[in-house]
């Protein structure tokens, strides 16, 4: 089965996991063959679990001295890199979840840690923090491997690997200004950037998540305002926009991600004032062939394919989409896992 509108429209809670006891989640990711789930919490743990078969808690693991701000799993089994979230510790660590060990320290960063992207194909790890600067990481070795220093100095810079780990790409915001993103050659970053992007529409200098798509031909901007932005990493012009619908007055896209097959975006939200909390939106894709958006301009589509109301007990914090089935998890203080309700996409399907 692959998505479609129906796939979509029929996507249900197949499980509610309320296990960090009403403490917002603050980072979430998935495995890159889709079998489990990894989040972190204020309550200074990390929990992981099975996404492919029970779908049940596998295990928890408390980080009391350094909390866990920041969370992606690495190439080796049962390993994660994580960055703290303590006000005077600003490193990163290599743990693993199997014997519950740090087996590295990166430090380097002197503020906050905002941002970790891991190459999918090699030991190789980006970091990006509110100090002004990105640091790349061999995980074989506690050493720097590569140093970026932005131009601003308390910037919260947002980074992505893509598919291929060749290319990074960074993005800052300027207040009112809009974003500007620059794509670097993982193995010749110190020559500056080769390709540089600007998105002047304002909202994007609210932006708080940058993903690249399964193909690397595309950047997803979102977060912080009601519209997420498409960009053409090729052509560097912005193909779509896409708007929630009925935004009201306090509802914006906390974070949002590609389906793996490149045909729909899913979002998270504050949810509206008066709402019970945050809600999942569906857009198609909206990239077809011969619509030039160079020349047109950018697609607005302003209409969800779905909307999943009130689907959290409070603000979306991140959302996943798996890269291998049509699981999408979502976390507010509760991880929520959506899969398509099969019976209702046969009944839909006659």
């Amino acid at each position: 089965m692959n998505y479609s509108d129906t796939v979509c429209r029929s996507l249900r809670q197949a499980r509610v996991f309320s296990d960090s006891e009403g403490h917002p989640v603050t980072s979430i990711d998935i495995s890159p063959d889709g079998a489990q789930v990894v989040v972190s919490s204020e309550d200074e743990a990390l929990r992981l679990y099975d996404a492919y078969d029970s779908g049940e808690i596998i295990k928890t693991l408390h980080a009391k001295k350094y909390g866990v701000s920041l969370v992606r799993f690495s190439h080796a089994p049962g390993t994660v890199v994580c960055a703290s979230r303590n006000k005077w510790d600003n490193c990163l660590r290599y743990w693993s979840l199997h014997d519950n060990r740090y087996l590295r320290y990166f430090k380097g960063h002197r503020a906050e840690v905002v941002g970790l992207s891991v190459s999918p194909k090699e030991d190789k790890l980006l970091s990006a923090s509110a100090d002004g600067t990105c640091r790349l990481w061999d995980l074989r070795s506690d050493a720097c491997a590569g140093f970026l220093r932005l131009p601003t100095t308390n910037a919260r810079p947002l980074i992505a690997y893509d598919d291929t780990g060749i290319i990074f790409a960074v993005a800052l915001t300027t207040a009112g200004q809009g974003a500007t993103i620059k794509l670097y050659s993982a193995s010749d970053h110190d020559r500056g950037p080769f390709q540089t992007i600007k998105v002047a529409d304002p909202q994007a200098s609210y932006a708080t998540s940058l993903k690249f798509s399964s193909n690397g031909k595309y950047l997803l901007l979102a977060g912080g305002s009601s519209t997420c932005f498409l960009i053409d990493s090729f052509e560097s012009i912005i193909v779509c926009e896409y708007r929630l619908s009925s935004p009201g007055p306090a509802s914006v896209i906390t974070d949002a991600a590609m389906t793996p097959d490149c045909t729909y975006v899913i979002a998270g939200t504050s949810g509206p004032s008066g709402s019970k909390g945050g809600s999942i939106h569906i857009w198609p894709f909206g990239v077809t062939k011969g619509y030039d958006a160079m020349t047109s301009g950018p697609r607005i589509i302003n209409e969800e394919v779905a909307v999943l109301e009130d689907a959290h007990s409070g603000p979306v914090q991140a959302l996943v989409c798996s890269p291998t089935t049509l699981l999408v998890a979502s976390a507010c203080r509760n991880l929520n896992f959506w899969i398509p309700d099969l019976d209702e996409v046969t009944r839909i399907s006659r």
